[in-house]
């Protein structure tokens, strides 16, 4: 009877095993890593509007590194540390301004297009500005935020009247406000409000419609004693007819633009500098800012050093919501600041297998893209 009982237990403890297997076996087939889960990449999705010459753009960099990375090497190197850097320094943080200050108070700004390349326009100081473009609207924040000593996209920034006055006051309309709304930029939903901001009903200096324009320059003049301003892409402007559709309703409304075509690093500062010193701040909190971005860029550069030592380069690869990778010279400068191998940013398409054969160590989505993680993956590929 013991025995009996005994190899009664034993079986069930077989079968108990067993049924563990087959559970273990058939979930090691669910769990099985495929299409582009197989490289065993690391992911970063990251945000559009902070991958250009804006001071947002020290966030991306120190968001990638971290999510790559991981802590970085040291928090304690200095300004002095970087400047005596002096590969970094030439790399990085050289630069040379975009505009010269007159006797007047007025600025001459190189303005440049890619249509007509670099010009000189004579700039006063101005009050209200239309942006096309999160960069601007982002370095006017950023400006006020150093100002005021607030961290930017704190809810202590949100909170200060005096922030919310001066966004609110200053920037006047510009780009879609939807595209605020459905990328969930934060640091203009919450200070700039939707009723007073005048939509120009696209995101792109291309599509930019003429009348719209010269409308909102004339409210925007009416309701200051000082001057207007329109920021744009130059990079963008491609044609005459772009060119015309930008510029005419300024010169109309005997309004100014400046027009930026960054596609560096090193070109976050002069941007920086010029969008500061035409709004009305004071070269100290201009340099106070960029200074700051200096140093975090640093901290980075050294991190990578320490971290890859002159290793071998490895892959990465970042694709836009379109399925291709992407072409942006600021893309690569970021993932080459990074310690990357950049070859896959070719503006191609890129199919499972090419990707599996490429191996990149290194994945790269824009929050924005409506494909689900599984789809970037390829997983019904």
């Amino acid at each position: 009877m013991v025995n009996n009982k005994l190899m009664a237990i034993a079986a069930a403890v077989i079968l108990a095993a067993a049924a563990v297997g087959v559970y273990a076996f058939l979930n090691s087939g669910e769990t099985e890593k495929k299409a582009l889960y197989k490289l065993g990449a690391v992911v970063s999705e990251v945000d559009m509007g902070k991958c250009s010459a804006t001071p947002a753009v020290i966030v991306t960099i120190e968001d990638m590194y971290r999510d790559y990375y991981g802590d970085l090497v040291s928090s304690s190197l200095t300004l002095a540390d970087a400047k005596a850097d002096t590969e970094f320094w030439n790399e990085y943080c050289s630069w040379e301004p975009m505009l010269k200050a007159n006797p007047d108070g007025t600025y001459d700004v190189k303005i440049t297009t890619g249509t007509k390349g670099t010009d000189t326009k004579k700039i006063p100081v101005s009050d209200t500005a239309l942006a096309m473009g999160t960069m601007y609207s982002e370095t006017l924040y950023y400006l006020i935020c150093t100002e005021y000593g607030e961290e930017m996209y704190s809810d202590e920034s949100y909170a200060n009247q005096n922030i919310l006055d001066y966004m609110n006051g200053t920037i006047a309309g510009g780009m879609q406000y939807s595209y605020y709304e459905d990328n969930d930029v934060d640091y203009m939903l919450k200070t700039v409000s939707k009723d007073s901001y005048y939509d120009l009903g696209v995101n792109s200096v291309q599509s930019l419609d003429s009348e719209k324009l010269t409308s909102a320059l004339r409210q925007a003049n009416e309701k200051t004693d000082g001057n207007v301003i329109y920021f744009a892409s130059g990079t963008r402007i491609l044609t005459s007819e772009h060119y015309n559709n930008n510029t005419g309703p300024c010169d109309a409304t005997e309004s100014y633009y400046a027009f930026f075509s960054p596609s560096e690093i090193k070109e976050v500062f002069p941007s920086i500098q010029c969008i500061g010193l035409l709004m009305g701040f004071s070269e100290e909190t201009v340099d106070k800012l960029i200074e700051d971005i200096q140093l975090r860029l640093y901290r980075v550069y050294h991190s990578v050093q320490e971290k890859t030592d002159g290793g071998e380069t490895v892959k990465a690869y970042w694709e836009g919501s379109s399925g291709k990778a992407i072409n942006s010279a600021m893309g690569k400068v970021i993932l080459n600041f990074l310690g990357f191998d950049t070859s896959l940013l070719d503006g191609a398409e890129h199919d499972l297998e090419s990707l599996l054969t490429d191996k990149p160590v290194y994945l790269v989505w824009y929050t924005n893209d409506g494909r689900n993680l599984d789809e970037r993956m390829r997983i019904n590929n």
